[in-house]
């Protein structure tokens, strides 16, 4: 740990929008880092680069 790593905020899920799917372990939310921005490949709809949840900088799993 250096003390430089990203701040991460809780979001909805975009592809779900907070119901719960298996895209966000059935939370309805996702980790992303601050500042939260929607991803720019696919503007928020879902694609293969935001793991469908809409959100870029996800949280990794071994984060």
């Amino acid at each position: 740990m250096t003390g430089e790593e990203p701040e991460y905020v809780e979001v909805t899920c975009q592809h779900c929008e907070g119901a719960g799917c298996c895209f966000c372990d059935t939370k309805g939310t996702v980790s992303v880092k601050w500042p939260e921005k929607m991803c720019r490949h696919c503007n928020g709809v879902g694609c293969i680069y935001c793991g469908y949840t809409g959100w870029g900088g996800l949280r990794g799993k071994y984060d």
